[in-house]
């Protein structure tokens, strides 16, 4: 199991969020500690760094695995209408 750490983009989108959108991501990062790369994860192939991008529902979250460690630290989450301006 992976340990989820948020970066402080994430915090502050999970600060401002609903609780409807809250409880979802909480969900999605829960099922992540269990699967840190599902089927419908795509890796960003463009960053050195093992970086990947999952869509969940209305919301993209952005995150990095470090294996050695056994993290995974959410980058970013966005709704989708905002990260494809």
């Amino acid at each position: 199991m992976f340990e989820v750490f948020l970066d402080i983009p994430a915090q502050t989108f999970l600060s401002l969020a609903d609780d409807i959108t809250y409880s979802r991501v909480k969900e999605s990062l829960g099922k992540l500690a269990l699967d840190p790369v599902p089927q419908r994860a795509k890796r960003v192939i463009e960053s050195k760094e093992k970086l990947f991008r999952l869509r969940s529902r209305h919301l993209r979250l952005l995150y990095r695995i470090n294996y050695e460690n056994q993290t995974l630290i959410v980058i970013t989450i966005e709704p989708l209408n905002r990260v494809y301006l």
